[in-house]
């Protein structure tokens, strides 16, 4: 085999440069943009805006592809060809201004979720555009082929690339001890997968689409791969899921969530192998292949209805997300494509076009994806206040003034409210809330509110930490009067937490000795470690133990003999009593100690964090850290 020179890599090069110039400049302005933001990351206090000016650059590598061939396909002038381009500019500089200018308010989710399918959408309308009006299936097959091989081979050389100059770099810093500095391992990937895969990729895109149906070539790896790997995979994962359906049908035990996720991945896997194997079917001695394909949409229907049914207990119970509206809208195309097969239609071209129609249809409008998961949750949410006596007229019931500051997180909470319901139904009010925070944001209910908390919000988060900031699902849950804290709703069960404002500074005066303890209590279990603390003194050897028995006492031995017991429930009694049944941060350390004289041991407990485990009817403490200051009494 002749390997290519220089001066014909130079040629291919300079002529992809030409072809799809806009799609190279997006490349090149990715790279640049990442390469500003590795090396400025530490002094930039905004990244978003640079990340999202590298996603909408992203998307215009394949945007302006498309562009290309569509002109290249149909002929088209100088002036349209400008055009397409124009409008492709202004796509995404509108895509731009959807995307979060910050990350310490509004949800963050939707406009990259929006981002993945628009660029979806874009990778299916490359796929067709050029045969949208044509009959040439071969030529429809042979493109995409070509396309698919293609990012193979660029993937291929990007990444044999990337790992020959990593590796020199830290052969550089190994073998001479040449300082490398860590960014530059980053921005190799990023000029790597950024241009010079993008180039490779672009240099061998076919040039001419319009003659391409005449190409009969049909390359032997493809059908290896295809037949031998990936059919027999296929076939092993749908006789699982069959299995599976002849449980759910025997046992009479109801689909999981995650079987929906499985039966999508599935099915369309399948598809893709079946567009792999399409033109090795119309070969002399392969007619089984168009017997499989055909048999392949039939094998798929049971598979539809199981995820339907999976989904349809999702719904009744949880009502509509995003995720299970695109699992829904998922198992409607492959219902109207197995259809589409099974009655003898075989226009492959369908396949992408009716996903493409499909996705885009479904990323806007009042019967969008995401139009129509917020109402749902929002009525669930509702419902569930409503029934609980929460909500009358729209109007929360109890609501509690919230002020947000520095004390926040201690604030209490009027207790006709945080008994109203039990820990399950608040558990579902917790989950609707975070889902909103998540992905869409709280304007369908801030009419519920008497208050407004935006303007507290931004003041308050905008002069902290990531890790400082208090998220929106946290103020509208507190302001309801019920504690944002995570309640186990299988179990009936919350967990509760409980910490002290004290630095590390502890003052031991009147005690001789300080032993830090961090104590596994698991009270559904056995204790884990039932020794927390082995020392000496005066050649006595000492320990701290939980009995197995009496998980919320302390005993503390010397030699082996107790000499001391410290009973743990004190301290979440007085809690109980003080707080309630509440997450506590920052509490005087008047309240997170307990003292007392138990044997020959004088004693304080300073309790630094207590996660207690609570219900309806008892609450008991898990596990708790802090510090044991003791003496010896006097003999």
């Amino acid at each position: 085999m002749k390997l290519p020179s220089i001066n014909y890599l130079a040629t291919q090069a300079k002529s992809s440069a030409l072809r799809y110039p806009m799609s190279l400049l997006s490349s090149l302005a990715l790279v640049f943009i990442g390469i500003i933001l590795v090396e400025k990351e530490k002094s930039i206090t905004n990244h978003l805006p640079y990340i999202n000016t590298i996603l909408c650059c992203g998307l215009g590598i394949s945007l302006f592809f498309c562009v290309e061939i569509i002109v290249s396909r149909h002929k088209l002038n100088l002036t349209k060809r400008v055009l397409l381009n124009t409008v492709g500019i202004v796509l995404l500089a509108l895509l731009f201004f959807t995307f979060p200018t910050s990350d310490f308010h509004y949800t963050t989710n939707v406009p990259y979720i929006k981002f993945v399918i628009y660029s979806i959408a874009i990778h299916l309308l490359v796929s067709f555009s050029p045969f949208i009006k044509t009959s040439e299936i071969n030529g429809f097959w042979q493109f995409n082929k070509a396309l698919f091989i293609r990012f193979i081979v660029a993937s291929i050389f990007s990444f044999f690339l990337y790992l020959g100059i990593i590796l020199s770099l830290a052969a550089l810093d190994t073998l001479f001890n040449i300082k490398i500095n860590n960014n530059l391992y980053l921005e190799a990937f990023i000029v790597i997968q950024g241009l010079i895969s993008t180039w490779i990729f672009l240099s061998g895109a076919p040039e001419d689409s319009s003659t391409i149906d005449e190409d009969i070539s049909y390359p032997s790896g493809l059908k290896i791969f295809s037949q031998y790997i990936f059919l027999p995979l296929l076939a092993l994962y749908i006789l699982i899921l069959y299995s599976y359906g002849v449980k759910i049908i025997s046992l009479w035990d109801w689909p999981k969530g995650v079987v929906s996720y499985m039966i999508t991945g599935v099915a369309v896997s399948g598809i893709f192998n079946m567009l792999l194997m399409f033109p090795y079917g119309n070969q002399e001695g392969n007619s089984w292949i168009k017997t499989v394909s055909r048999a392949y949409y039939f094998i798929l229907i049971p598979l539809v209805v199981m995820l339907f049914i999976a989904l349809s207990m999702r719904l009744n119970d949880y009502g509509i997300t995003i995720n299970r509206y695109l699992l829904f809208m998922m198992g409607v195309w492959l219902s109207l494509v197995s259809i589409y097969f099974i009655i003898g239609k075989t226009n492959i071209k369908i396949i992408p076009i009716s996903l493409f129609i499909t996705i885009t249809t479904a990323s806007f409008g009042p019967w969008g994806i995401f139009s129509v998961s917020e109402k749902s949750q929002v009525n669930r949410l509702k419902h569930i206040l409503e029934n609980s006596n929460l909500l009358k007229n729209e109007k929360i019931v109890n609501e509690q003034t919230i002020k947000i500051d520095t004390n926040f997180r201690t604030i209490t909470f009027n207790p006709q409210n945080q008994n109203q319901i039990n820990d399950s139904l608040k558990a579902e009010i917790k989950s609707i809330l975070d889902y909103l925070d998540d992905f869409h944001d709280f304007n369908s209910i801030k009419n519920w509110y008497s208050q407004q908390f935006d303007q507290q919000l931004t003041s308050y988060n905008e002069k902290k930490e990531s890790w400082e900031r208090i998220n929106e699902a946290e103020i509208y849950m507190k302001a309801m009067g019920l504690d944002y804290i995570y309640y186990d709703a299988t179990l009936d069960k919350s967990y509760t937490y409980s910490s002290n404002n004290s630095s590390a500074f502890t003052e031991i005066k009147g005690y001789d000795y300080e032993i830090p303890l961090y104590i596994y209590l698991f009270p559904d279990d056995k204790t884990i470690k039932e020794v927390f603390a082995q020392f000496t003194i005066d050649s006595s050897a000492y320990e701290v133990i939980v009995p197995s028995k009496q998980k919320s006492t302390l005993v503390i031995n010397r030699d082996s003999k107790p000499i001391s017991t410290i009973s743990l429930s004190t301290i979440q009694q007085n809690l109980e009593e003080k707080y309630g049944k509440v997450n506590k941060y920052d509490l005087p350390l008047s309240d997170m100690t307990i003292a007392g004289i138990s044997g020959e041991l004088e004693y304080k407990f300073i309790f630094e964090n207590i996660t207690f485990q609570t219900n309806q009817k008892s609450t008991k403490m898990m596990n708790c850290s802090g510090k044991l200051l003791f003496k010896l009494k006097q003999e």
